[in-house]
């Protein structure tokens, strides 16, 4: 799962026109601090993802793929005859909306939210750098919002500190949102990933990795 990028990038595909307006703001979110907590959270280091431990990935992007599919075609069973429902109505048919296939999308959405192999967690100053896999470093200023144009649209990102947890969030113009809560166990000395998204395509997806301190 790419982290967001909290640099102003310009859009690299055409987009459609409502996700090039104006960047919402992340109304109605829950508050997040700006302070780390004051007992020291052993966050920085290198870490490495356990896949025995982590979600399977590819298998819960599969379900919720096929859960959306199921929950659209009941809805288009059910309600699918546009009508007055008066006597004598004459009855249209919605024609199915086209989609693409369920590899390519599965394909598509994999390459955007995978969980990275490794992460490079640092401090500098008051913001949090991340370094996923071999991509650019990403550096993140808690209370600290900004818009960014991507692949999947126009979004603002925040972030800040929830207790002893590092959270991102990121909302895009379509409504779709983006969470990534990262929280250290202190007894096994394990980083925890949770990424939550909400989308359109998908519906909602939980994914929680597991990484372990490199040496």
């Amino acid at each position: 799962m790419k982290l967001p990028s909290t640099a102003s990038r310009r859009a690299r595909a055409p987009a459609p026109a409502g996700l090039i307006a104006t960047v919402l703001a992340l109304a109605g979110c829950h508050s997040l601090d700006t302070r780390p907590p004051q007992t020291p959270v052993p966050l920085a280091g290198h870490w490495r993802e356990d896949t025995a431990a982590s979600d399977d990935f590819d298998r819960k992007l599969d379900e919720a793929l096929m859960n959306e599919r199921s929950r659209m075609q009941a809805h288009r069973a059910g309600g699918g005859a546009g009508g007055s429902g008066q006597p004598g109505a004459v009855v249209v048919p919605v024609l199915p909306q086209p989609h693409e296939g369920m590899d390519r999308e599965h394909k598509r959405l994999a390459d955007d939210m995978r969980p990275a192999e490794s992460l490079q967690i640092a401090f500098a100053d008051d913001a949090v750098e991340i370094i996923r896999d071999s991509e650019p470093v990403r550096r993140f200023r808690p209370g600290q919002t900004v818009s960014r144009i991507d692949s999947s649209g126009a979004a603002s990102v925040r972030s800040g500190w929830d207790q002893r947890a590092f959270v991102i969030e990121a909302r895009y113009t379509d409504r779709a949102t983006r969470s990534w809560r990262l929280q250290v166990d202190g007894p096994t000395d394990t980083l925890r990933l949770r990424f939550t998204a909400n989308d359109p395509d998908f519906g909602q997806l939980v994914i929680d990795t597991v990484y372990r301190r490199v040496p």
